[in-house]
């Protein structure tokens, strides 16, 4: 499974990404318990826009989320850490 993180905004505006293939990582009933976690109803709802916040596109497989770095918590930004901590720079 793939696995995208990208994350936009903040006070230089700047653009950077992450990408995981679980498949090639020692770990992927790991990542597979992660992704089950993710809530599957729609997206979180829109928030009220907050200046220099980064704004977080998160892609597993062929579903993307976008979420407001502030509404990012939970089972998201439980991903987005790992996918951070442990994927590769894109």
């Amino acid at each position: 499974m793939h696995i995208d993180v990208r994350r936009t905004g903040g006070i230089a505006g700047t653009s950077r990404g992450w990408r995981v293939d679980t498949d090639s990582c020692d770990d992927p009933s790991g990542w597979s318990e992660l992704v089950d976690a993710l809530p599957r109803d729609a997206q979180p709802a829109p928030s009220p826009a907050v200046r220099d916040d980064f704004t977080w596109t998160i892609t597993v497989e062929r579903t993307t989320v976008t979420i407001p770095g502030t509404r990012l918590d939970g089972p998201w930004a439980d991903l987005v850490a790992r996918v951070r901590s442990e994927g590769d720079k894109s």
